[in-house]
């Protein structure tokens, strides 16, 4: 048999398969079982979430003849076999991306009108990222969704639903497939590493599960590479070299870097990310992650509700978080954000992290007012420790006076008193019996001329 990559090996064959959509599943199935099925869905969510999969689940749960009262299919009749090997004539798949034209909407049309066949009850349409549809094209597919046949349904799948035609999602039910999450992917990935006799730890598996930032599919082909490259083993260092990660002590070196100001610290750190081989512009986004994960520790008493982390990183956000005031924090994610935006505009990816670190440790080189605040507070700071090390000044001890020292005194103040009552009192002239020159005068005085 032909080798299968892991995602399609462990694609979900039945509604109880599909990992981290419990509120969609759910209600699928309580429709089925009542016969309430809309004749359109809407499938909307990030990629890798599971759409197409649910589609083809329900596909198959329509056309099962021994499914049982919750609408999970049997998987083992002709009907599920053929859908699962995608030979069924009764679920057609259209990928609206290459296929989004007015002219291949009119051959759906047709084929919409063909009575199902004889093995299946109900004919399924899956339309997958149903936003390439021109505007033409989803007009021309107003009609169809509007009055279709009774044994046909359609399941639109879309990544950016908002690009839809309003016409088209208000005559479809909608649901939003979420993110999974990673403790969730933790599992799915554990369950299939057993399966495939993986050596695995629980930290190698969370790190696969963040980077896949919550898609299943990712996970897997994630989980596929690196076991290849560690030969089964799937460990922390090998989820490194194979996804080009910088390891948790880069970013402890480089909060360290800048709490203590040391420029040439941060740049040989990323000398040595770059001689590894990191990706830097991924490094940059994942320091976003540590200091975003390091605000919270400033403001979240109870960190493991609010972050999705194993405890020795909330550890390690909180000593940070002693470390570092919340303004450097935030200086820290502004400055790393343009350095990324950057990034992606294709600039060059080592000048423009080394800025960024330079920026953060050294505030005198930029000029914006979070670098200017960011200096005051260190100032402030240093004020205050200098306050509290400094030895207070001791009180001199008050000099007891003598009698012949206030005799001195006494005296020396008798001799004012009377040298002050000597001399005569001059009264001021009435200002009647000045003389005012006139302006005329004024002007003939003669000056002194300036040299």
């Amino acid at each position: 048999m032909d080798y299968q990559a892991l995602y399609r090996k462990y694609r979900p064959q039945r509604f109880s398969e599909i990992v981290g959509q419990d509120h969609i599943i759910e209600t699928l199935e309580r429709e089925i079982g009542e016969g309430r099925v809309a004749h359109a869905y809407l499938f909307a969510g990030p990629r890798g979430t599971g759409k197409t999969t649910t589609a083809r689940v329900l596909a198959k749960s329509l056309n099962c003849p021994d499914r049982n009262s919750e609408g999970e299919p049997c998987g083992e009749c002709l009907s599920c076999v053929a859908i699962a090997e995608g030979s069924s004539l009764d679920v057609i798949e259209l990928d609206a991306a290459s296929h989004n034209s007015v002219e291949d909407i009119r051959e759906m049309r047709v084929s919409v009108s063909t009575v199902a066949s004889v093995g299946g009850a109900k004919r399924v349409f899956i339309l997958d990222e149903a936003h390439m549809l021109s505007k033409a094209a989803g007009n021309a597919l107003l009609k169809t969704l509007e009055e279709p046949p009774e044994h046909v349904h359609f399941v639109l799948a879309t990544t950016e639903p908002y690009k839809l035609l309003d016409t088209i999602r208000s005559r479809s039910q909608r649901f939003d497939f979420r993110q999974v999450p990673v403790d969730v992917l933790v599992a799915h990935l554990r369950r299939i590493s057993a399966s495939e006799g993986y050596d695995t730890a629980d930290l190698a598996l969370a790190a696969v599960a963040r980077r896949a930032r919550g898609s299943v599919r990712d996970a897997l082909s994630l989980l596929e590479q690196v076991a290849a490259l560690g030969e089964g083993r799937v460990q922390v260092q090998g989820v490194n070299r194979a996804l080009g990660l910088a390891d948790g002590e880069a970013f402890s070196r480089l909060s360290s870097a800048i709490t203590s100001q040391d420029a040439k610290a941060a740049l040989e750190l990323v000398a040595e990310l770059s001689s590894q081989g990191v990706d830097l512009r991924r490094f940059v986004s994942e320091a976003l992650g540590y200091f975003r994960g390091v605000f919270l520790a400033h403001y979240a008493p109870n960190l493991a509700e609010v972050a999705d982390e194993p405890e020795t990183t909330l550890d390690e956000w909180r000593k940070v978080a002693h470390e570092l005031p919340p303004q450097e924090v935030l200086r820290a994610v502004d400055h790393l954000s343009e350095a990324l935006l950057r990034l992606r505009e294709g600039r060059e990816e080592r000048l423009m992290v080394e800025l960024a670190l330079l920026k953060l440790t050294r505030p005198e080189t930029s000029v914006d007012v979070a670098s200017f605040a960011a200096r005051m507070d260190r100032v402030e700071q240093q004020v205050r420790r200098i306050q509290q090390t400094a030895p207070r000044p001791s009180r001199s001890p008050a000099v007891p006076s003598s009698p012949a020292r206030e005799a001195d005194v006494s005296e020396a103040t008798t001799e004012q008193k009377r040298k002050a009552e000597s001399v005569p009192t001059v009264e001021p002239r009435d200002a009647e019996t000045v003389p005012v020159e006139s302006h005329e005068e004024q002007l003939d005085t003669p000056t002194m001329p300036l040299v």
